[in-house]
């Protein structure tokens, strides 16, 4: 979204949205198709402002993408999934939706570049947790409580079950690579939350007498 160079004067509050969202929009393509490499420069003619313009809003390139990150961080939403079946497909149909999350190109683009600057990660460490919770934990929590509740599974500590599973998709998801990132393809990411839901429900099935 380009909204074109602005002549003198202040934004008025419909132009200061208008702007704000072309910025967000052009730093996170940019961050997508060159990483650490975009430029400031790039990014105000993507976002159709001068550099002025950019630079009044955000000193430099570190606080941009901070700036954007935590503004995507914050804004993020509970992970969505197909709910029905059993509890053993609704964890499947969970784990797919998480590893479709992490695998995404973006999301791939902002795990390099925190791996490539960690000054990210401490910038942004409170909003990474916190999405990280609502985003993962909390849908996966309440399966589970749900779960154990009509007694589908059998689970004594929900909360330590629902971190234990994340770190287990995180782990496959999130692979770590020097030169780029690299994820599941769509056949592995299948196979593998069918791996894990088997040896989740396995594990976790009800004794009967």
């Amino acid at each position: 979204m380009a909204v074109g160079i602005r002549g003198k004067g202040r934004p008025k509050l419909t132009e200061t949205a208008e702007i704000d969202l072309a910025i967000r929009e052009a730093t996170l393509q940019a961050m997508l198709e060159h990483g650490e490499a975009a430029t400031m420069h790039a990014i105000a003619q993507a976002a159709g402002l001068s550099r002025k313009s950019l630079y009044a809003r955000y000193p430099n390139k570190q606080a941009l993408f901070v700036g954007i990150i935590r503004d995507a961080l914050t804004n993020a939403e509970a992970l969505q999934y197909e709910g029905g079946g059993s509890a053993e497909e609704r964890l499947l149909h969970y784990i797919e939706a998480a590893l479709a999350a992490i695998t995404r190109p973006e999301s791939q683009a902002l795990q390099h570049l925190l791996r490539r600057d960690h000054g990210y990660i401490s910038a942004l460490k409170t909003e990474m947790l916190d999405a990280t919770r609502k985003i993962f934990f909390a849908p996966l929590a309440a399966l589970l409580g749900e779960a154990k509740a009509a007694g589908e599974l059998a689970i004594d500590d929900v909360e330590a079950t629902a971190r234990a599973t994340i770190q287990l998709i995180f782990a496959e998801g999130l692979r770590p690579d020097d030169d780029r990132p690299r994820g599941l393809t769509h056949g592995l990411r299948g196979d593998y939350a069918a791996f894990l839901t088997r040896l989740l429900t396995r594990g976790l099935t009800p004794r009967r007498p």
